[in-house]
């Protein structure tokens, strides 16, 4: 995932500031193992290809896995863990968000996307497979 900050907050999990991936063990800018962080977070200054576009890809140990994608219209995405303090539903599924604004954007405005009558907001994201361990046969 292609994001160089993310979001931190205070004890009532209100954002505060945005802080360097680097500084706060969540960089997964080249592939990094989750393994036992608990993650529930927004990441932004996200990485995007020539057309606009952040991919976001969840593999397992083989190579295997999912490919997230989406354009200019959100410049967040939260990711969490899904860590429940019940062992047998902790960790059950990953959340991959894409968003237009931080969480908390309703009270602070910042990045909040407000339509006048009559305007028209897009946003929009694709999925698909990535390192299939699962041969293609031509046809």
């Amino acid at each position: 995932m292609a994001a160089d900050e993310r979001l931190e907050l205070d004890a009532r999990l209100i954002p505060t500031v945005t802080a360097d991936v680097e500084t706060v063990n969540g960089d997964f800018r080249s592939g990094s193992l989750i393994g036992a962080r608990e993650i529930d977070h927004a990441f932004t200054a996200l990485g995007r290809d020539g057309n606009g576009r952040t991919a976001i890809d969840v593999t397992g140990p083989g190579g295997g896995g999912v490919r997230l994608s989406f354009g200019r219209s959100a410049i967040w995405v939260q990711i969490h863990t899904a860590d429940r303090p019940e062992p047998e539903w902790s960790r059950r599924g990953l959340a991959v968000e894409p968003m237009s604004c931080l969480p908390h954007a309703f009270n602070s405005g910042t990045d909040l996307v407000v339509l006048r009558p009559h305007e028209r907001h897009e946003a929009g994201w694709r999925t698909g497979m990535v390192n299939s361990a699962v041969p293609h046969r031509a046809r």
